[in-house]
């Protein structure tokens, strides 16, 4: 949505901040069994005297170089042009908040990337999680890997109760159609019977009559 300013030339006057926001990923959350989210870069857009004119939503290229200044000091002051995805640091139940803020200053903000550093890297976070960095690790290792693992399974409960639905509603359907197909049948027969019936009470008229010729004709 176009700004009244943007035809005016007064980006200048606006207030733009650039930040990061945070957004999970309910897909990758479901699929993984453990939170799943991704840092996404914002753009917050003010118009100085209007309480009601603010624009909050994610950065587009075009912004960038609408706003190069302010972008150039967002990009310093995270000193990273990129964002992460992952489960948070903050969201992992095994550390304390004060240790997650602690981790985060070392830049590890997810605990994939915990998990996944090598040597010379995880030995910079210390004891800051109250146990050697190695070992703080495998727990990041063995953290994922479970999360999954749970994930998988109730993933395959999930089928397997889907599966016992359909079989269900497949039983009833199967149950109605064959009620329906004897009831079918069973109007058949006895519109066959009364058929049958009809054709002999026809034919039973028909021999008396005939009987009663044959004694006429032998007098």
């Amino acid at each position: 949505m176009a700004l009244e300013s943007d035809t005016q030339n007064a980006d200048g006057s606006l207030a733009v901040m650039f930040y990061k926001n945070v957004e999970q990923d309910v897909v990758a959350t479901a699929a993984e069994g453990r939170p799943i989210c991704k840092e996404v870069d914002y753009i917050k857009i003010q118009v100085p005297g209007l309480a009601l004119s603010e624009w909050d939503r994610p950065v587009e290229e075009s912004d960038k170089n609408r706003f190069p200044i302010q972008w150039a000091k967002f990009l310093n002051r995270t000193n990273e042009d990129g964002n992460y995805e992952g489960t948070p640091i903050g969201d992992w139940k095994l550390i304390s908040r004060s240790q997650a803020e602690q981790l985060r200053a070392l830049k590890f903000y997810t605990v994939e990337a915990v998990a996944q550093a090598g040597d010379q890297h995880i030995q910079n976070i210390g004891m800051v999680a109250g146990m050697s960095p190695y070992a703080f690790r495998d727990k990041a290792k063995h953290y994922l890997e479970s999360a999954k693992t749970e994930a998988d399974f109730v993933h395959r409960e999930e089928e397997i109760d889907q599966l016992r639905e359909e079989n269900a509603k497949l039983r009833l359907e199967t149950e109605a159609m064959m009620q329906k197909m004897r009831a079918e049948n069973e109007a058949l027969r006895a519109e066959n019977d009364a058929r049958f019936a009809t054709l002999l009470a026809a034919v039973g008229e028909k021999k008396p009559r005939a009987r009663k010729k044959a004694e006429t004709v032998e007098e």
